[in-house]
């Protein structure tokens, strides 16, 4: 355990480094449909290099948190790759909107245990402009972070569980609880929120938000992705689709097409020339705007 103070400031230290080197070459909007009801953020360096506001939705309804999902695809439609990066989604995007815009007014990011497996991270904005824009809104440095489990998670060897001014909350069911008894008792920052089954997602985002989230963002894996669109739980997705045919083949998104309202689409410039970002609003079973 004494190492992780080291490792979290090296970590802290190495991807904040990465942001501020890396030459961000800016977006071009094609289309833009901004509903009055969306909240426009960003400031005049997230602007000049998004091509305008970034938009975020208002949570649907006192009870539920909003949420939005990020996700990177291939040219060919792939998500599935070990490394994300080799999806080709390209710097502009890693930078400003997955590791920033998408996440920077959030409460909270939410991911998958199979996702972080195995991960030296802590999902957070890195970017100086980005924490400046945090720190506007309010909002503590990082945000919480919020793991779907589940079989449990590696408390002894994950970054995120083992870093104390980082909140973390489990989404999971009881047997798991159970197994990682020990592991959470010996970290008093990491609570929990028990389904009742693994399809109770509705009932955990309600629990979120009496929590305190009001505004989340979700990176995946694809699993998790496709039930919480199945749940209706997703208001915004922010979908780039890369200039590469790349990825593990077979792994859309979504089985079955996703419908909503597009509320931008925007191209990549310079060296992200062929990147393709979409903001859509989804649509839920019902045919409403969630």
């Amino acid at each position: 355990m004494t190492l992780w103070p080291q490792r979290f400031a090296d970590f802290v230290a190495r991807k904040e480094a990465e942001a501020c080197a890396a030459v961000l070459s800016p977006f071009r909007t094609e289309v833009l449909h901004a509903d009055p009801e969306l909240v426009a953020i960003g400031d005049d360096w997230s602007r000049a290099l998004f091509d305008g506001p970034f938009f975020v939705s208002r949570p649907p309804s006192p009870a539920l948190p909003a949420t939005n999902l990020v996700f990177v695809q291939s040219r060919n439609g792939n998500t599935g790759a070990r490394n994300p990066s080799t999806l080709g989604g390209g710097d502009a995007d890693k930078h400003l909107i997955y590791e920033g815009l998408s996440r920077v007014a959030a409460d909270a990011v939410m991911t998958g245990a199979r996702t972080i497996r195995g991960g030296n991270l802590v999902l957070s904005t890195w970017h100086p402009e980005l924490v400046s824009i945090r720190s506007a809104l309010g909002l503590p440095r990082h945000p919480i972070q919020v793991v779907a489990t589940l079989g449990g998670a590696a408390l002894d060897d994950d970054l995120m569980f083992n870093v104390p001014e980082v909140r973390v909350i489990l989404v999971t069911v009881q047997d798991a609880v159970d197994r990682l008894r020990d592991g959470l008792r010996s970290r008093p920052w990491i609570a929990s929120i028990v389904m009742s089954d693994s399809a109770g997602f509705g009932e955990a985002f309600r629990e979120l938000r009496r929590r305190g989230v009001h505004t989340m963002s979700c990176i995946g894996g694809v699993t998790l992705a496709r039930q919480l669109i199945d749940a209706g739980l997703i208001q915004d997705l922010y979908l780039t689709t890369s200039a590469i045919d790349a990825g593990d083949p077979e792994t859309p998104l979504s089985a079955t097409p996703l419908h909503g309202e597009l509320v931008v689409r925007k191209h990549g410039t310079g060296a992200d020339d062929g990147v393709v970002f979409e903001h859509t609003r989804l649509r839920s079973i019902t045919g409403r705007i969630v």
